[in-house]
């Protein structure tokens, strides 16, 4: 009897436990996975690559080479409390190079999210804030910038772009590598690096001899081509060292400090400087690097052009161009691509062809071009940031004239709809150079001499007399 009870109360306790366990299964399967400080929740909506501008990508990208990836996110009908987040992995073929950002609200200024970075693990987590329960139906965009993996993918080919939200897969695209090849040694290489924590610094590096050439009497000159920026003082340093690709990238070993060897000469204007580095074998490579610091804040896809010049006996001089861009993740995705329209006209509103412009970017006195009106009076200037600019009108029209040389358009004067702003800007006609002439009359009589003071002559400009004179000497003169 003893047994039986045992065995009925045996098959009892399994039953419970069974049931248990199948209500929590349940309870599991209609209840959002939690996150330390809340729960996961979907609120992506779209995912897709795209160029740094925010344009169609449709090249090659090289090892180095970054692209953005787009997202659009919709909070409405999700029940999104603060410390809610969502999670965001890119494939194991590329890195995020982006910082942690806020996506705030574009009005307000409010933190709605905070987007922080895991590079190593390749994911991007955002973490609701009380905004979101104070907001209704709150939606928006962000993006952020990512390159091709190098050195786990290191062939050439297309890589599907397949981003993970949370635990859902979504193709986002696709990107073509051109794989990691040679390294593409060169005599002169100039690379640059934006700090991401004070992008307001730019590291840059000069690359010399990476192909083992005997040059000599060599000098290594570079120069800023963007202003209100300013050298480092102390960051300059010349290392002489061994170069060689490996793994897909440059190393530079067994390095020695040669400054004090080589020393660097700053120009007057503070805009450029020069190394000479003497006689170099195929066994010296040399490394410039130094620091950059602008004095104003720049802005997302704000690209700074930086040209180094290397000169040698009997060697064509070899040139390097670097663009540094300014990469900043928000919580935007606009683009940040603005046009001005210049529309010239006279003072009865007609077109006028032939006016000429300078159109300059103020925070750094960029000059972006110059521009010549055509037949409808038009200048279109397309590609711009986001920022103040300065129109300064050059010359005017054959026959009229300047009133205002500068035209200022300011940052919230670019349309939120079509990113364009349009200054119209007249020209009044010239008016006649002053001139002086002395106008000489003769004046004579039939049957009789000419008594002087006899006659009075006037001259006038339209209905407006400017001088009365009477004869002398049988003359009449008028004069300045």
């Amino acid at each position: 009897m003893k047994n039986r009870n045992i065995k009925i109360f045996s098959f009892v306790l399994c039953l419970v436990a069974m049931l248990f366990a199948l209500g929590l299964n349940r309870t599991s399967a209609e209840t959002p996975g939690v996150t330390v400080s809340g729960k996961w929740v979907d609120t992506i909506s779209n995912i897709q690559v795209s160029n740094n501008e925010g344009g169609n990508l449709d090249w090659e990208l090289g090892q180095w080479a970054t692209f953005r990836i787009n997202a659009t996110y919709d909070l409405a009908g999700k029940n999104v409390k603060a410390g809610d987040q969502t999670t965001v992995t890119v494939p194991d073929a590329l890195i995020i190079t982006s910082d942690s950002f806020e996506i705030r609200d574009i009005n307000t200024n409010e933190i709605i999210a905070h987007a922080t970075v895991d590079a190593e693990n390749k994911k991007l987590t955002l973490t609701y804030t009380d905004y979101v329960e104070k907001h209704s139906d709150t939606n928006g965009s962000f993006f952020f910038y990512a390159r091709i993996d190098f050195k786990k993918h290191p062939q050439q080919g297309e890589i599907p772009v397949e981003v993970t939200v949370n635990n859902k897969t979504i193709i986002a695209g696709k990107v073509t590598f051109k794989g990691v090849g040679d390294g593409d040694p060169n005599l002169l290489k100039k690379t640059s690096w934006v700090h991401k924590d004070d992008p307001k610094t730019i590291s840059y590096t000069i690359s010399v001899n990476q192909l083992k050439q005997n040059i000599k009497e060599v000098t290594v000159e570079d120069t800023l081509q963007f202003t209100n920026a300013s050298y480092v003082k102390d960051s300059f340093r010349v290392t002489k060292g061994e170069m060689s690709y490996v793994d897909g990238g440059w190393q530079f070993n067994n390095t020695k400090d040669v400054t004090n060897e080589h020393p660097v000469t700053v120009g007057e204007n503070g805009q450029s400087f020069v190394v000479n580095l003497g006689d170099i074998s195929e066994t010296d490579q040399y490394r410039i690097t130094y620091d950059v610091h602008l004095n104003y804040s720049p802005v997302d896809g704000e690209i700074l052009n930086n040209q180094a010049t290397l000169k040698g006996k009997n060697i064509d001089t070899k040139e390097a161009v670097n663009k540094a861009a300014v990469q900043i993740a928000g919580g935007s995705g606009v683009g940040y691509v603005f046009t001005i329209h210049i529309h010239k006209v006279d003072d009865a509103n007609q077109p006028l062809a032939g006016a000429k412009f300078k159109v300059v970017r103020q925070a750094n006195n960029q000059v972006i071009g110059e521009y010549v009106t055509d037949d409808k009076g038009n200048i279109t200037v397309n590609g711009l940031l986001k920022d103040k600019y300065i129109l300064t009108e050059l010359q005017a029209p054959e026959g009229y004239t300047i009133t205002t040389a500068d035209t200022p358009v300011n940052a919230e004067d670019f349309s939120g709809t079509d990113k364009s702003v349009t200054k119209t800007i007249v020209n009044p006609k010239a008016k006649p150079k002053a001139t002086q002439a002395t106008i000489e009359l003769d004046k004579t009589l039939t049957g009789r001499d000419l008594t002087d003071g006899e006659f009075s002559f006037e001259l006038y400009e339209g209905a407006n007399k400017l001088q009365t004179v009477t004869n002398k000497n049988g003359k009449v003169t008028f004069a300045p």
